[in-house]
């Protein structure tokens, strides 16, 4: 180590390369004075040589002269070595850049087939997971900081609106899924004469595992459901992350987000004019302090030459020039493809199980998502995630029907499930199970967080205003009935107890939360109890609902 300091050091290599010159011109110099001196040429000194005879003047001269010349030879040697050793340094750094990217290449076309894979896949139930594995691989494949999707929404006030959106690094990631619907009246109330009240975190929880803090949440706006959050972080041994608000941390989360009307304008422009639209800013106008330049780009989603979307990326502007760039874009054009294709593959299966009345999910996927929740809750011997039901049915349902038509029925049906989409947790499914009752599944559900979700949803129905086909106005209440999913029970048995309680709930005095308990009367029974039908009556009476 201490013998190559020297070569580092600029001023000694000079030193060295100069030396040979200095002492080849010492001794010419001597020699040439020496000699002149001897032979009476003019009045030189005698020089450091006085006294010496021409022979060894002219030697010393003819020294001086060859290490002059071989001093030049050999700088001329070592210019050509340094050269060499450069274009070598440069061929090497060219070769592994190379090596580099056909690395990255082939990661990228092996992103690509799985995004295929993603894609096409049937066993992937959660309308956003999907979503949120693609987001991830491009991050990873694109060096991106920040994936977002924005959703086609022609028929809106905005162009398109949010969809999902993925910030990573080493250490943190944030993911959001967006409710578009929800998304495009907040746009429009922050754009145009509507009062939009303040986006708020609720049902925000967060759990510190080992080295990691994990945190998941609902962002609303009074009662409407804007997004759902889900954090994650590598602890230091200096952070206490368990002590924060998760309230609070789910908000600061959303304001290091860029999803608000300027981004969906831009995202929009690329969908108009269906190319990828490139923009470099200083990292000090956006949410990514790196202290260097950002390149956004958008992509449009087009998928069976229809606009789905756009996707939007940011990474570092760094190296983004060149061939290189021109294979990146080609690659992320490339993965658009496929991403436009999952979201068409997420809206038309969301179509396939959705009622069209009430926009809630059908019976069928009710029955399948329970199986999923059991199997899940299931797992290491019944120690897995628990959930929670709730059933819920519209009080006197039919005589709405008799007294104000069909049609306002319908309305009713349709408000009353808005209401419960808006009031769900973060994760929570609603479904339409048959006529005027519905049903919601609670992921990760316990007692009391079934009750306090069913408690409130019964407020905001009866707090709500229901109008008929001709503007009038109809009172509307539900009576609700929670079953707790325990190790051991079937589907038809925890359907059986949500019944039970739903039946003392109605017959409670209706407009009321019962969570079931052995001692609840069974609704079979009960109507086993009832007199029996006179025969000769043409129809027999209907219990009101």
């Amino acid at each position: 180590m201490a013998a190559s300091a020297p070569a580092s050091n600029p001023a000694l290599r000079t030193a060295e390369a100069l030396a040979p010159f200095a002492c080849g011109l010492l001794l010419l110099g001597c020699g040439l004075l020496s000699a002149a001196h001897t032979l009476k040429l003019g009045s030189l000194p005698a020089g450091p040589m006085a006294g010496s005879s021409l022979t060894v003047a002219l030697l010393v001269a003819g020294a001086g002269l060859g290490i002059l010349f071989a001093s030049i030879e050999l700088f001329a040697q070592r210019r050509e070595t340094e050269r060499a050793l450069a274009q070598a340094q440069r061929a090497a750094a060219e070769r592994d850049l190379a090596l580099l990217q056909a690395r990255r290449l082939r990661a990228q076309a092996e992103g690509l087939a799985l995004m295929r894979e993603i894609h096409r896949s049937t066993s992937i139930p959660e309308q956003f997971d999907r979503l949120h594995r693609i987001l991830t691989l491009v991050s990873d494949l694109f060096e991106a900081r920040e994936v977002a999707l924005f959703a086609a929404a022609p028929d809106g006030p905005m162009r398109v609106t949010p969809a999902a959106c993925l910030r990573s690094s080493s250490e943190e990631e944030i993911y959001v899924a967006f409710e578009p619907a929800a998304m495009e009246r907040i746009h429009e109330g922050s754009t145009g004469s509507g009062s939009v009240k303040v986006p708020k975190a609720r049902d925000a929880t967060l759990v510190c595992e080992g080295c990691k803090a994990f945190a998941e949440g609902s962002i609303v706006a009074g009662e409407m459901t804007l997004a759902r959050v889900a954090w994650q972080r590598t602890l230091g041994s200096h952070e206490s992350a368990g002590r924060q608000n998760p309230s609070e941390l789910i908000e600061s989360l959303m304001l290091r987000l860029d999803y608000g009307p300027p981004a969906c304008r831009h995202a929009a422009q690329a969908l108009e004019q269906r190319r990828t639209l490139h923009e470099r800013v200083p990292s000090s106008l956006t949410r990514h302090h790196h202290g260097d330049e950002t390149l956004m780009l958008c992509v449009p989603l087009i998928a069976d030459q229809r606009s789905v979307g756009v996707l939007r990326i940011r990474r570092s502007a760094e190296g983004f020039d060149g061939p290189i760039a021109e294979t990146f874009e080609e690659m992320l054009i490339e993965s658009a493809k496929h991403i436009a294709l999952a979201m068409k593959k997420d809206q038309d299966d969301r179509k396939a199980i959705t009622d069209q009345l009430t926009g809630l999910f059908i019976k069928r996927h009710f029955l399948s998502t329970m199986e999923d929740l059991r199997a899940q809750a299931a797992a290491g011997g019944g120690l897995g995630r628990p959930f929670a039901l709730v059933l819920l049915d519209i009080d006197h349902f039919k005589r709405v029907n008799d007294t104000h038509g069909h049609l306002s029925g319908d309305l009713v049906l349709k408000n009353v499930a808005g209401v419960l989409k808006k009031g769900l947790r973060s994760g929570d499914l609603a479904f339409r199970y048959g006529g005027e009752e519905m049903a919601v599944l609670m992921p990760g559900g316990t007692q009391e967080a079934a009750e306090q979700t069913a408690e409130r949803l019964r407020a905001a129905v009866e707090a709500s205003v229901f109008q008929g086909e001709k503007g009038q106005t109809i009172p509307v209440t539900v009576s609700l009935g929670i079953a707790l999913h325990r190790h051991g029970l079937t589907g038809e048995q925890l359907i059986s107890r949500a019944d039970r309680a739903l039946y003392a709930s109605k017959h409670g005095g209706r407009n009321r939360v019962t969570a079931w308990r052995p001692d609840l009367p069974d609704p079979l029974e009960a109507k086993k109890a009832l007199p029996p039908v006179d025969p000769t009556r043409k129809h027999a009476p209907v219990p009101q609902s």
